[in-house]
């Protein structure tokens, strides 16, 4: 490696400089970044109203995209009478407070600007001749900036916190700008490829959507879910079972998020812990879970295509169908407005919401016959079967794209190797 030299930030190329957030702004790289409103002038939960200038707080910065549908909105007379936090399409987004180092590139929309929280600093590119707005988003996603992040927030505070002054500090890998764009490009393909296989996603679930609508708008719901499904609870697994390497994984409610099951993040467990348990606790490919309790009561995520050994935890419900598909048609009826209210006035526990499987299983569903089960079940399941694959395929993007990254960002690999 005698073309690398050591930085504060390990072994990179020599011909590679490491520079501060301060110093771009100096050299008119960077402008200034900024924040939100704080203080009294600071839009408050009255303020909101239907539609108006985006309103974006950490929680609307998910999955490298900016959540301009169902975030919330303040009227543009009040967003013009604000002093900061203006930010525009292209600009690089970071999240600072609470949820720590979330990132996105704000997207081609409608609105003349959309209006940062004190949560959300924007990163404005001024020179694009030097620094690549899609190559500084890869890298505040990369371990070695969110490693650095977190060692500058507020120790004292009792959320996580980096302040503007603090963020002006932070080190910046700054490659020539050929390479800031073959990073970049060969990130955003895989990127890309993710997108539409999501996109794909969203057009399958549509389709089933429909279809489930067009068989119940008119429906007497007298019937039960029971009569497509039978909900398996979880096994009570114990803290110490877990390990940091092994052949098995718990599957828990934190690994439920839209709508789909996110497998690299779940826990391994002790061979020894899992060897003789039941096989009903056992998942696969295809199978539907349900949250049953805390903040995520309800979430329903289906799992990828996959080769890991995977075990359902206490408090997560699984599909069994009673018929080839049927567990499709309960996840769409659960997911309706009708399954959604049903979920939340018969859980229990205002703290703690909580709902049994037999109150899933009870869940009222439109009288059909027994036939007319297998035949719904059976339009729906090539449309899921697509779907599963599909979302196999983007976690293997997902894990290709995370362990290039470091890499890429460390000059380890060039893009040429690739």
């Amino acid at each position: 490696m005698s073309d690398f030299v050591e930085t504060e930030l390990g072994n990179l190329p020599e011909s590679w400089l490491v520079t501060t957030v301060e110093d771009l702004v100096q050299e008119e790289v960077l402008a200034k970044p900024l924040d939100g409103n704080h203080g009294n002038i600071h839009p408050k939960g009255t303020d909101f109203v239907s539609e108006g200038i985006p309103f974006i707080m950490a929680s609307d910065v998910n999955n490298g995209k900016v959540d301009l549908v169902n975030c919330k909105f303040i009227s543009q007379e009040q967003a013009d009478s604000l002093q900061k936090g203006f930010s525009k399409t292209g600009d690089v987004l970071l999240t600072h407070k609470a949820s720590l180092g979330r990132t996105a590139i704000v997207q081609e929309n409608p609105y003349p600007y959309i209006m940062l929280t004190p949560q959300v600093t924007y990163y404005r590119i001024l020179d694009s001749s030097r620094l690549n707005n899609k190559y500084l988003k890869y890298y505040f996603d990369s371990p070695i900036f969110q490693d650095t992040l977190v060692n500058h927030g507020d120790s004292g505070s009792t959320r996580a916190y980096v302040g503007i002054t603090a963020q002006r500090e932070l080190p910046v890998i700054y490659p020539p700008i050929e390479i800031q764009y073959s990073i970049a490009q060969t990130l955003g393909s895989l990127d890309d490829k993710i997108d539409l296989l999501h996109r794909q996603n969203q057009t399958l679930e549509q389709m089933a959507e429909t279809l489930y609508n067009a068989w119940f708008e008119e429906s007497d719901f007298t019937s039960r879910v029971s009569d497509l499904i039978d909900l398996q609870n979880g096994y009570a697994f114990k803290s110490k079972s877990f390990q940091d390497l092994g052949e098995d994984r718990v599957l828990k409610i934190k690994n439920i998020s839209g709508g789909i099951v996110d497998i690299e993040t779940t826990d391994f467990v002790s061979h020894e812990t899992v060897e003789n348990l039941d096989g009903k606790f056992l998942i696969s490919t295809g199978d539907i879970l349900f949250a049953m309790t805390g903040a995520k009561i309800g979430k329903m995520g289906i799992i990828p295509k996959t080769d890991y050994k995977l075990w359902l935890n206490q408090r997560v419900g699984l599909f069994k169908e009673k018929y080839y598909g049927s567990r499709f048609l309960a996840y769409l009826h659960l997911k309706s407005d009708y399954g959604k209210d049903y979920i939340e006035n018969t859980a229990t526990g205002s703290a703690q919401p909580n709902i049994s499987g037999t109150g899933i299983e009870n869940c009222e569903f439109p009288e059909i016959s027994e036939q007319e089960i297998i035949d719904y079940s059976n339009q729906l399941a090539p449309l899921y079967e697509k779907v599963i694959f599909n979302l196999g395929q983007i976690q293997k993007l997902e894990v290709l794209r995370n362990t290039l990254l470091p890499k890429l960002m460390s000059g380890e690999v060039k893009v040429s190797e690739l």
